[in-house]
């Protein structure tokens, strides 16, 4: 019996442990402010915003919803998590000391953008090349995360997000104006015409009225005597 009720606790505490761990895209999307987007396709990283909350507690509070492969060791300035499928970059913003910067990295955006050199300062090398690939060199730009770009220093998080694209119709202007028909023009002369259903028209000549003298009598004068 005690064994019984012993596994049935042991089944709940795994659910509910599982229960407990969520996912930290989904977490980062439902509680921070989303300020730039970069790349496009599978190579994206998102930029969002949090205030009132520095680097390790922003981490501490990602790691217990989703536990990583990997974190980097506590800093007030920039951590890593790393994920199979991700990579949570961390950062202190520089403009504003109360916020911290929340980048998330699809796999293929850190492999093409961070210096190596760099983000083996904060991860593993043999994590990395098992994310990466045995080759992966990195990129030789000094590519450090969202602060350390051009974007950031020109308008940072005062970038709102991109709105999705809309078209909008063509405006019509509308026309006011009256229309007048001329009226048709007698036809002088004998010559007139008759509109068809067609819209044919059919001549027809009005025969002329006929004209003359009237036959002219002569009055005679003169004297008659009976015989």
């Amino acid at each position: 019996m005690m064994s019984r009720i012993s596994k049935w606790l042991a089944v709940v505490l795994v659910f509910a442990l599982l229960g407990g761990c969520g996912d930290a895209s989904n977490y980062i999307k439902e509680n921070y402010s989303l300020i730039d987007v970069q790349g496009q396709g599978k190579s994206t990283a998102k930029i969002y915003s949090e205030e009132g909350k520095n680097v390790p507690t922003v981490a501490k509070e990602l790691a217990d919803q989703e536990p990583p492969l990997e974190i980097s060791k506590e800093d007030e300035n920039q951590m890593f998590l790393v994920y199979d499928n991700k990579i949570i970059n961390i950062q202190k913003d520089k403009e504003n000391e109360n916020t911290t910067l929340v980048q998330l990295d699809s796999i293929e955006y850190a492999k093409e953008h961070y210096d190596s050199s760099f983000l083996q300062g904060y991860v593993a090398a043999s994590l990395l090349q098992s994310l990466f690939g045995s080759v992966w060199s990195g990129d030789s730009g000094g590519y450090r995360g969202y602060t350390s770009t051009k974007r950031y220093e020109d308008y940072g998080k005062h970038q709102s997000a991109p709105a999705p694209s809309s078209t909008t119709a063509p405006s019509t202007s509308e026309r006011k104006g009256t229309f007048t028909t001329s009226p048709s023009k007698s036809v002088s002369g004998s010559s007139q015409s008759i509109r068809r259903n067609d819209g044919s028209t059919k001549n027809y000549k009005t025969p002329s009225r006929i004209t003359g003298s009237k036959p002219g009598t002569s009055i005679r004068s003169g004297s008659f005597k009976r015989r």
